[in-house]
């Protein structure tokens, strides 16, 4: 660790292990393992591993309907252009395999949700909500690690970072119409098992006494259903054969 010297009372080492890595992972792991996609480091996590590309530069996709996030992202460039950071509006239909094989060439990060705040000058500004990543060399918000992750985080009584976790997930429904393997543009067309309902319940419970449990339960209730009928109720997962014969 880099320490000459390190001095350790006689609690620290007869510690339960069990209890000493449970500090460990609520105070440090969790932490480092967070990411939010605003000015303190969009950089660094829209960059990616994946783009080949000689001139590969971290680039940020916003869906067409949430023009208060392209502001956000354009006054962030204009403010610091050193971040060589290209901004880009998605198109209406990202349901289109041929569109999203169109980006390839330019493949980048997909925004997430954003909430609002006032800061001290009393101006209504905009904040990424967080996330946690399933490993240290990872960036993107992913689907199932994300589940597994959050029932880590509500043992550390991290509540608030699932609670933000799951409306993540809803902005990736309501946006780009599933809970995405990743948000990266080539996950466009795909996603991941439904867990959604599992984990806003259980976020819910941990909350429940808070004015806007009920309402964050109901936009997680949609959201699910939402995605319950347009993407495993529809074809091609939906198998309307293999169905006839399970039934039958």
């Amino acid at each position: 660790m880099g320490y000459e010297e390190l001095w350790l009372t006689d609690a620290q080492l007869n510690e339960n292990p069990v209890n000493r890595l449970t500090k460990i992972i609520k105070n440090n792991f969790w932490r480092n393992l967070t990411r939010s996609m605003d000015g303190s480091n969009i950089v660094n996590v829209a960059r990616d591993p994946k783009d080949r590309n000689p001139h590969a530069r971290p680039r940020i996709y916003v869906p067409s309907d949430c023009p208060e996030q392209l502001e956000y992202y354009n006054k962030l460039l204009q403010e610091n252009p050193h971040f060589d950071l290209e901004v880009h509006t998605l198109a209406e239909d990202v349901d289109d395999p041929r569109y999203v094989a169109q980006l390839n060439a330019k493949p980048g990060l997909l925004a997430l949700d954003m909430e609002e705040y006032i800061d001290e000058n009393g101006e209504k500004q905009l904040m990424a909500r967080k996330y946690v990543v399933p490993g240290g060399r990872f960036n993107e918000f992913y689907g199932w690690d994300s589940y597994m992750t959050s029932l880590g985080l509500l043992l550390s009584d991290k509540v608030e970072l699932a609670k933000s976790m799951v409306e993540n997930f809803c902005f990736e429904i309501r946006h780009y119409g599933k809970i995405l393997n990743a948000n990266r543009t080539y996950y466009l067309c795909r996603s991941q098992p439904p867990f959604l309902t599992d984990m806003a319940r259980r976020v819910f419970d941990k909350i429940s006494n808070q004015p806007d449990a009920v309402e964050f339960l109901r936009r997680a209730t949609l959201a699910a259903i939402k995605e319950y009928y347009n993407i495993w109720m529809s074809r091609p997962r939906y198998d309307v054969v293999t169905w006839f014969a399970s039934v039958s």
